[in-house]
């Protein structure tokens, strides 16, 4: 996969389609994605949306909703983005290429010894 040209595919869903989103991921072998709350402004044509709360009638002024962010490689990104918009129906679909994908290495976890910890408490 290093080396490789990768893209970054963009889902925004409402959090009533996760449930559609995992399992139509799970039927493509996609394991590896991201999952994020966001808030977004709703559009014109639901704008004057009132809603009651405990007796109180307010507008809403940003809707909740998912983003869902999916790296896949070049020649898989158009077929995978089709088959979750005909699976999952999201309001917004991105597709982005990503220049580099970049390697990060695992490092060893720092050990802590005795005269570590003395010296970091000696300095605190």
């Amino acid at each position: 996969m290093l080396g490789e040209v990768m893209k970054r595919i963009e889902l925004v869903i409402e959090p009533t389609a996760l449930d559609r989103f995992i399992e139509a991921a799970r039927a493509m072998n996609l394991s590896d994605f991201d999952v994020t709350e966001v808030r977004r402004s709703p559009s014109h044509d639901r704008r004057e949306r009132q809603r009651l709360y405990r007796g109180q009638t307010f507008i809403i002024d940003l809707e909740e909703r998912i983003k869902v962010d999916i790296n896949v490689s070049d020649e898989a990104a158009s077929r995978t983005a089709h088959a979750l918009i005909a699976r999952v129906n999201p309001e917004s679909v991105a597709i982005f290429r990503l220049e580099r994908a970049t390697l990060v290495e695992d490092f060893e976890p720092i050990r802590v010894t005795a005269s570590s910890r003395e010296a970091v408490v000696a300095v605190q």
